[in-house]
């Protein structure tokens, strides 16, 4: 019976060592890996930003159509089911939601809320409209401050609000190939 028992405890510290049962695993790159897949690196400098963004692939859902509009906000729509406006500012997301606790018409719901990012919903009760999901980003690059939002007259799911704000949070500074001599 000793002998079972010691062969037995043998066997189990063997398979413990051999699956390094003490070592962490940093699964972290995966996970960035595999969000961002099915989106490139789209430069925003010919429109006056100087920097990059993750979005989706031009070869699976179209090219992106950019406008740099009136407000001084800029908008990527890329087909019906992606659509981002980006602008300078303060990226001020406790006078957000301040905002949707009073406003007049809608009743809001703060869906998810993180540091820098906030997705909800807005409803007008009783109206038949049926109920938006947007969400705003404050994107911090050197000294600059970006506010990313959804494009708030086009109609989007939660799945692909979701989507929009991990690709505005790959927003980082555009790196110059130029060298300067």
């Amino acid at each position: 019976m000793r002998k079972t028992i010691y062969l037995f405890t043998i066997i189990t510290a063997l398979t413990l060592i051999a699956c390094g049962g003490d070592e962490p695993v940093d699964t972290s790159e995966q996970k960035k890996e595999v969000s961002l897949k099915g989106l490139e690196e789209f430069d925003l400098k010919e429109y006056g930003f100087n920097i990059v963004i993750m979005v989706p692939k031009a070869d699976m859902n179209g090219v992106a159509e950019v406008e740099l509009t009136e407000r001084g906000t800029l908008e990527i729509v890329i087909g019906l089911d992606y659509g981002l406006e980006i602008m300078f500012g303060g990226g001020d997301l406790e006078l957000l939601k301040t905002d949707l606790k009073e406003h007049l018409f809608y009743t809001s719901e703060i869906l998810k809320e993180e540091e820098n990012a906030l997705i909800y919903t807005q409803d007008i009760p009783d109206s038949g409209v049926k109920t938006q999901c947007h969400f705003m980003y404050k994107a911090v690059v050197g000294s600059e401050t970006y506010e990313v939002r959804d494009i708030a007259t086009r109609e989007y799911g939660s799945g692909m609000i979701e989507k929009m704000l991990e690709s505005a949070k790959t927003i980082k500074a555009l790196v110059s190939s130029e060298v300067v001599v």
